[in-house]
Order: C-alpha cells, then structure tokens, then sequence
C-alpha cells in the first residue's frame, strides 16, 4: 500500500510540474508584440518577479491584442534565481522607468487578466537587453531602440 501511495504522488507531482514551467502552455508566443512601457512597481518575489506598467507607446503595425496605450499592466518575469543570478535586485527596475519590452499575451485571461509575460526587456536607463530563457544581459547604449535587432536569439 506504502509503495501504490508513493508511485501514486509521485506520479501526479511529475504531471504538475511542466505545467506550471510551461510558459508557452499559458501565454500565447504567436501573439507576441513590442511595447513601451513605464515602470509603476517592481516586485521581486518567487517564484516569477512582476513588473507593473502602464502602456506608454506600441508601434504602428503590430497586432497587440487590442491592448492600448495607457492601460496598466503586470508583467510576469523568468524565475526570481536566474534572474538574481543575472544581477537582478529590488532596484533593477524603478518607478518612471521607461522600457522596451517585446511580451506575450495570456491564453487564458481569466487566470492570469492584465498579465503579459516578458520576452525581452530593453532598459535604457541600465543600459541593458535582457532576453528570456538566454540567461544573458546584453550592454546597450542609449543610442535607440536596440531590442529588435536580438528578439531572433529568444528561446521559446
């Protein structure tokens, strides 16, 4: 009986866990889309930090899913070891930042309404690009929009 009960919770926890790892699973990678963006709150909790914005500019052409200019935003992050891991910390992102981020959609707003999830973030004022799942920081200089020439190394 101590063997079925133990097959039986290991078997569940082995079909729970991708789940909650599979960010194509909630978010929709087909629908992604540049934003600019300014920093209201940043929050680096565990397991995924959030960043709340509101929506300050999206270029012309872009399918945003009928998100607006103007509209406030959470924006899920990678998981809070690998991102400290990369240098992240409580003042990496602070309020009036301006941010170029390319993000994903929910599939499934209900659960996750108002959240985005990042793919990449340009930040000028750092002088960084960070790219989702790359497990790298990019050094940039203020001379412009310089997240579009590195969206093509994002592992989805």
């Amino acid at each position: 009986m101590t063997r079925l009960i133990t097959l039986t919770v290991v078997l569940l926890w082995g079909l729970s866990a991708p789940a909650h790892h599979t960010v194509i699973g909630i978010y929709d990678d087909q629908l992604r889309f540049i934003a600019e963006v300014e920093v209201r709150e940043f929050e680096l909790i565990r397991p995924h930090p959030l960043i709340f914005v509101e929506v300050t500019g999206i270029p012309e052409g872009q399918d945003s899913s009928g998100i607006t200019v103007g509209e406030t935003w959470t924006l899920e992050m990678d998981n809070l070891r690998e991102l400290t891991a990369l240098g992240m910390h409580d003042e990496t992102f602070v309020p009036g930042d301006t941010l170029i981020v390319a993000v994903d959609p929910s599939r499934h707003t209900r659960y996750r309404e108002n959240t985005l999830y990042i793919r990449a973030i340009e930040h000028p004022r750092a002088g960084f690009v960070y790219l989702h799942n790359v497990r790298d920081l990019v050094s940039v200089d203020d001379s412009g929009t310089h997240l579009p020439d590195y969206l093509h190394r994002i592992n989805n």
